[in-house]
């Protein structure tokens, strides 16, 4: 700048002064090849001289030992390592854990390490921030949230080291101390009928619209869970039309869904009953009233799945607090094993639901994105009570009687016929099935008639369900 009083000092360190400013300015050439500028807040050339040189060699010995020569707040760096996955995100190449470390870091790294400076941060610090950690959370954080902080804090230390700000030889290790993972508290068959059953009908008691709206959606949210094994939050809400389909092998269909999570993406295939509880959220989406579930599918509507009347989507708070209000209200928060449950226990049902059918872990490990070591740590206490007909041999026995009999012509049979000859009608074969009554419960052979006259065309669509007890 013309006008600017010039003093070189070596050939690494210079010292000037603009017009119309009484105090010297310094910069130091670094060793990667940047300047370092800074104020000496002096105003006398000996003593912004002699400033300056302690400064330079403060900087001469950072570079002799390996330190950086400069460093910034960690809510600075922390800001810029955020900037950078929301731009990966946004551009689609992103990994979807990315929001995962934006939160932590919003929540959990900032307001402990927030003012201090990058650099500095020792072993101590981490210890501290585990300490402030437990007592935020009310109890010892799970391996999985410390492995979440760890990345999201390990992500700001590499924007800082990448910049220049923190050396190799100085970043802290992280470890990860945290309570060993258990499973979820789950739910019998009993309380899960009466949870998808109460469900018809609890949203309407909610004073506030956009409560209700979220209770209406938190139905067919708890039956897509529990008939997918997709995991609450990331997987679930992030799922758009485009990613459901119907997949053909040997002349039948079956529901394909592809789900991206913290273990990247999967296709799996979902309980034929899945349709009808998606089937319901899109005539909740004013935009595809006028189309059939087929005609969205087909369409690959890049639109979200679980989305109120009023077009929002469903938030994972909110879900999980009309869930919490749920389970409050009817005392079911904890089971009979003392254990929480909460939305991710119908992944925990899932499983538990497959392996008494009989599915291995290898099989429910494809489908739920869990490894098999993990399900076998988790369930295998569980398998062999859970399949005692299997390992007992009264399965196949069952199996070879009921092959060697000659089918018999059921009171459902006849009734289902009737409907299908139209000599009943749909509320007579309700009330004749004892649809509705205490104690119903859906039989085998009611169930398989039931989807039969559906596809026929002899029975709606809400008969169905109520036939299925759903």
């Amino acid at each position: 700048m013309s006008g600017t009083q010039t003093e070189r000092i070596n050939e690494k360190l210079t010292i000037y002064r603009r017009p119309r400013s009484t105090r010297w300015q310094a910069r130091i050439r670094l060793s990667n090849g940047e300047w370092h500028r800074f104020s000496t807040g002096k105003t006398e050339f000996e003593e912004a001289k002699e400033e300056a040189l302690k400064q330079y060699y403060t900087a001469d010995f950072k570079q002799k030992n390996k330190l950086p020569p400069s460093t910034r707040k960690f809510r600075r760096v922390a800001e810029f390592a955020k900037q950078r996955m929301q731009e990966e995100l946004d551009s689609g190449g992103g990994r979807v854990v990315f929001k995962d470390y934006i939160t932590a870091i919003d929540r959990y790294l900032i307001p402990f390490f927030g003012n201090k400076s990058v650099a500095s941060i020792k072993v101590s610090d981490l210890k501290e921030f585990d300490a402030w950690r437990t007592e935020k959370l009310g109890r010892r954080a799970a391996h999985s949230t410390i492995n979440t902080h760890n990345s999201a804090l390990n992500r700001v230390l590499d924007e800082a080291e990448m910049r220049g700000w923190i050396t190799s030889s100085i970043r802290p290790s992280l470890v990860n101390k945290g309570k060993s993972a258990d499973s979820r508290g789950s739910f019998t068959d009993e309380e899960y009928k009466f949870i998808y059953t109460k469900m018809r009908t609890w949203y309407k008691n909610a004073h506030r619209q956009d409560t209700r709206e979220t209770r209406e959606v938190l139905r067919n949210y708890i039956l897509f869970l529990a008939n997918t094994g997709v995991r609450h939050g990331t997987e679930a809400l992030n799922l758009k039309w485009k990613n459901v389909s119907w997949f053909e092998k040997d002349g039948e269909r079956y529901l394909s869904i592809y789900v991206s999570g913290k273990t990247g993406g999967r296709e799996l295939i979902a309980r034929d009953n899945t349709r009808d509880y998606l089937d319901r959220q899109r005539e909740l989406n004013a935009d595809l009233t006028n189309m059939t579930f087929d005609e969205v599918l087909v369409a690959k509507v890049d639109d979200h799945v679980f989305k109120t009347r009023s077009g929002s989507v469903v938030t994972l708070y909110n879900l999980a607090r009309s869930f919490k209000a749920f389970l409050r209200e009817f005392d079911m928060e904890t089971g009979s094993d003392g254990k929480v449950r909460t939305l991710y226990s119908f992944r925990h049902f899932y499983a538990t639901q497959g392996l008494s059918k009989g599915f291995s872990t290898h099989i429910l490990s494809k489908q739920m994105g869990n490894s098999t070591q993990m399900l076998d740590r988790f369930y295998s206490k569980l398998s062999a009570k859970l399949n005692a007909d299997l390992h007992s041999g009264r399965n196949e026995l069952t199996s070879k009687k009921k092959d060697d009999e000659p089918a018999k012509n059921t009171v459902h049979d006849q009734l289902f016929d009737l409907l299908d000859q139209k000599h009943l009608s749909e509320d007579g074969l309700l009330k004749a099935l004892g649809v509705g009554a205490d104690g119903y419960e859906p039989n085998a052979s009611s169930t398989m008639r039931a989807i039969a006259s559906f596809k026929a065309g002899g029975l709606s669509e809400d008969g169905l369900l109520r036939i299925l007890g759903n």
